[in-house]
C-alpha cells in the first residue's frame, strides 16, 4: 500500500518540522500491527495490548513535546512533577477504546483516505507537493517505518472519523448563545448609599459581660505567636576598613586569577534574522503555517536566495527588517536564551533552522564573529583594589566577631567586647518569627539564631550581607491565647466593629423597605442627608463592582432590576459598609453585535461542548472497559 509514495523522490537540504508529527504521535503512538503483540506489553485494553515499544515511542514525543516548552528548565524532577508517563499511557488507552469502539460500530478508513491525508501533511512536502524522500526521513528520524506511519495514521483518521460521529450531534442553541453573549456584553450602572459601620461605633452598648463572652467564643484568635527579646552587637565591614593599601601584587594575583573570566571583554557577534511573529498565545496550527513558511524560507536560502533581501521582504521585526535583518554586534545576555544559544553556535556565513522564541519564528545568519579580548590591567585596577580592601574588610570584621564570641563569658560581657570594638549593643522588644526590628527591618537569619540559642548564651556569628552579628537572647515567651485582661482593648474594639456592622446592615434594611417603596434612593438620601455615588458601567463577569466590593450576589440581583422594580431587594455588606442600591441604566447586549459574532461564539461553545462531550464518553468506555496495567513493564522503561 501506498508504493508509489516511496518511489516518488526529491530532496532539500533542510530538517522538517517535527513537532508538527510529534504532537501527532502523542495521542497516536499505538501501530496497527503491535495490538496483538502482548510481550512486554504496558497495559492491556479489553485484552488487547499496548505494547512497551508504541508506549516507549509516544512517551518520548511527549517528553519531546514538554522539553521543548520548559527549554533550560527540562530536568527529570519536571518529568516527575507532571507525571508524563501516567499522562501518555492514558492518552495511549483513550485512544485505543476509541479506536475498538470505532471498529465495533463498523466504521472503515480506505486506502485512499489513508494516502491523501498523508501526502496533505505539510510536513512531508516540498515546493506545494508531496516528497517522499521528506517522508522517509522523518519517519527515520522517529525510528518508524512507512509501513507503521501507515498504520499510525489509519487509525488515527479512523478515530477522528469516530469522534466526529458522535461528537456531530452536539449543538449550542441561539438561547446558549445569548446567555454567554449576554454575560460578556450586558452592562449595568447602580446608584447606592452606604451606611459604613465605623460611624456607629458610638451607638454600641459595650457591657462586661457580652466582652468576656465574645472573648470566650473566640478565645483560639487571641493567640499570641512565640516570641523572644534579644541583644545584638552588628559588625559592620566598613567599621573593620583596614588602613594600609592594596599592594600592586596582590592586585596582579587577582587579575591573572579572574582575567580570563571576570576581565575579559565577552565574545561578540554579528548576525542577521528574519521573524515571523507569533502571538503568546498562538495556536499550534497558527505556529505550523509559520513553521511551514519558514522551512520555505530556508530553502530558498540554501538554494541561493540573499538572506539580507529576504529579510526586507519577508521579516515581521519592524526595527531590523528594512536593514535586512542586521542585529548589529551583540554579546551573550542581549538576546533570548533560545534566539541567543542558536546564533553562537553557527559558524561565520552559516543560517540556523527555525528558531523558536516568545516573539515567533526566527532564521539567523552569523555574519561576523569577534573572540573575547581580555582588558588591560590599568583599567580594571581601581576596581580590584576596591573589591579586595571590602574582602578584607569583612573578613576582619568576621574575624573580630568570632575573637568575641570566644571571649564571652568567662572574661568579658557583651557590652564590655563591643565598647572595647567601638560597637554599641542593641536590644529588641519582644518579637515573633514574622516580625521586623527596629532600624533593621526583616532579619530571619538573626531571629532564627535568637529563637535556637539558649537563654543568655551567645550565638555564634551570623552573617548577613557585609556584616557579622553576635545575638544574646534574654527571654523568650511560649505561644498562648492572652489573657482577657492583656487583650481586653482588642476584644473591645473586635466587638464593636461587629456589632456597629450589624446595626450597619439592621439600618440598610429599613433603607431598603423605604427605597422600594418610593422607587428611588432620592427621598431617602435627601431625608438622611446622604451621598449617593454611582458605580459606573460593569459587566457581569467576575465579582467585582466598581466602588463597591466583591459582591456577587449583589451583582447578580443587579441585572434583574428593572424600571418597575429598580432598588435591590436585599442589604450587602462589604469591608463592613452596607449597600442599598439602585438601577440607573441596563445596556442589554446589543442585538447587531450579536447576530455578528454568533458564528465565532457558536463555534467556540460548539468545541468547549465537544471536548466536554467527548471526555464524558470517554469516561463511559472505561467504565465498560477492563483496563489493566503493568506498572513493572512500566517501571522498566527508560524516564
Amino acid at each position: 500500500m501506498l508504493d508509489f509514495m516511496r518511489r516518488r523522490t526529491r530532496s532539500i537540504g533542510v530538517k522538517i518540522l517535527f513537532g508538527i508529527i510529534a504532537l501527532v504521535f502523542i495521542f497516536w503512538g499505538v501501530g496497527g500491527q503491535n495490538e496483538g503483540q502482548a510481550i512486554d506489553a504496558v497495559a492491556t485494553v479489553d485484552d488487547r495490548p499496548i505494547s512497551a515499544r508504541d508506549f516507549q515511542r509516544a512517551y518520548e514525543n511527549v517528553q519531546a513535546t514538554y522539553r521543548n516548552i520548559y527549554k533550560e528548565n527540562w530536568n527529570p524532577e519536571l518529568i516527575q512533577t507532571l507525571n508524563l508517563k501516567d499522562q501518555t499511557l492514558e492518552q495511549l488507552i483513550d485512544m485505543r477504546l476509541m479506536a475498538a469502539e470505532a471498529r465495533r460500530v463498523g466504521m472503515t478508513v480506505s486506502d485512499d483516505e489513508v494516502r491523501a491525508s498523508i501526502t496533505e501533511l505539510p510536513a512531508f512536502q516540498a515546493y506545494g507537493s508531496f516528497s517522499p524522500e521528506r517522508y522517509r526521513r522523518v519517519l527515520r528520524s522517529f525510528r518508524m517505518t512507512p509501513r507503521e506511519f501507515e498504520d499510525d495514521q489509519r487509525t488515527q483518521l479512523l478515530t477522528a472519523k469516530f469522534r466526529d460521529f458522535i461528537l456531530g450531534t452536539v449543538e449550542v442553541s441561539d438561547s446558549e448563545l445569548r446567555d454567554v453573549f449576554a454575560s460578556r456584553q450586558d452592562t449595568v450602572n447602580l446608584r447606592f448609599v452606604k451606611i459604613a459601620s465605623a460611624t456607629l461605633l458610638d451607638e454600641v452598648a459595650v457591657e462586661a459581660d457580652a466582652l468576656q463572652t465574645y472573648y470566650e467564643t473566640h478565645r483560639e484568635s487571641f493567640r499570641q505567636p512565640e516570641r523572644v527579646r534579644f541583644s545584638y552587637v552588628a559588625y559592620p565591614a566598613e567599621h573593620f576598613a583596614p588602613d594600609d593599601a592594596v599592594s600592586d601584587q596582590d592586585i596582579e594575583a587577582v587579575y591573572q586569577r579572574d582575567r580570563d573570566s571576570r576581565f575579559t571583554t565577552p565574545e561578540r557577534i554579528r548576525a542577521r534574522h528574519i521573524l515571523l511573529r507569533l502571538e503568546p498565545d498562538a495556536s499550534e496550527a497558527d505556529k505550523d503555517v509559520a513553521r511551514i513558511a519558514a522551512a520555505a524560507l530556508l530553502e530558498q536560502i540554501l538554494d541561493g536566495a540573499d538572506f539580507a533581501t529576504l529579510a526586507q521582504e519577508h521579516s515581521e521585526d519592524t526595527a531590523t527588517g528594512a536593514k535586512g535583518g542586521d542585529l548589529g554586534f551583540f554579546s551573550r545576555g542581549a538576546m533570548v536564551k533560545p534566539f541567543e544559544d542558536a546564533a553562537f553556535e553557527l559558524s561565520v556565513g552559516e543560517v540556523s533552522e527555525p528558531v523558536e522564541t516568545q516573539f515567533g519564528l526566527h532564521l539567523i545568519r552569523l555574519e561576523d564573529r569577534q573572540p573575547a579580548q581580555p582588558r588591560p590591567l590599568d583599567e580594571v585596577r581601581e576596581e580590584i583594589a576596591e573589591e579586595l580592601t571590602r574582602q578584607r574588610a569583612q573578613e576582619r570584621a568576621r574575624q573580630a566577631a568570632q575573637e568575641d564570641h570566644q571571649q564571652f563569658g568567662t572574661r568579658a560581657t557583651l557590652t564590655e567586647l563591643a565598647e572595647a570594638r567601638g560597637l554599641e549593643v542593641v536590644g529588641s522588644p519582644l518579637v515573633s518569627r514574622d516580625e521586623t526590628l527596629p532600624d533593621l527591618g526583616r532579619q530571619p537569619q538573626l531571629l532564627q539564631a535568637a529563637f535556637s540559642t539558649g537563654l543568655d548564651q551567645l550565638s555564634a556569628p551570623v552573617e548577613v550581607g557585609e556584616t557579622s552579628y553576635l545575638v544574646l537572647p534574654h527571654e523568650r515567651r511560649p505561644s498562648q491565647i492572652s489573657d482577657f485582661g492583656e487583650v481586653r482593648d482588642e476584644v473591645e474594639g473586635r466587638y464593636k466593629a461587629e456589632q456597629a456592622e450589624a446595626l450597619a446592615r439592621h439600618k440598610a434594611e429599613d433603607w431598603v423597605a423605604r427605597a422600594t417603596q418610593d422607587k428611588s434612593l432620592d427621598p431617602l438620601a435627601e431625608e438622611e442627608d446622604l451621598e449617593i455615588e454611582e458605580t459606573g458601567e460593569f459587566s457581569r463577569q467576575g465579582t467585582y463592582i466598581p466602588k463597591i466590593g466583591s459582591l456577587p450576589a449583589l451583582k447578580k440581583a443587579a441585572f434583574r432590576l428593572t424600571e418597575e422594580k429598580p432598588i435591590v431587594p436585599a442589604v450587602y455588606v462589604w469591608g463592613g459598609n452596607a449597600f442599598v442600591a439602585q438601577l440607573v441604566e441596563h445596556h442589554p447586549a446589543s442585538a447587531a453585535e450579536f447576530e455578528q459574532e454568533k458564528d465565532s461564539l457558536r463555534q467556540e461553545l460548539t468545541d468547549r461542548k465537544r471536548v466536554e462531550a467527548g471526555q464524558a464518553f470517554l469516561r463511559h468506555l472505561k467504565k465498560h472497559a477492563t483496563i489493566e496495567t503493568n506498572q513493572a513493564a512500566l517501571l522498566r522503561l527508560s524516564s
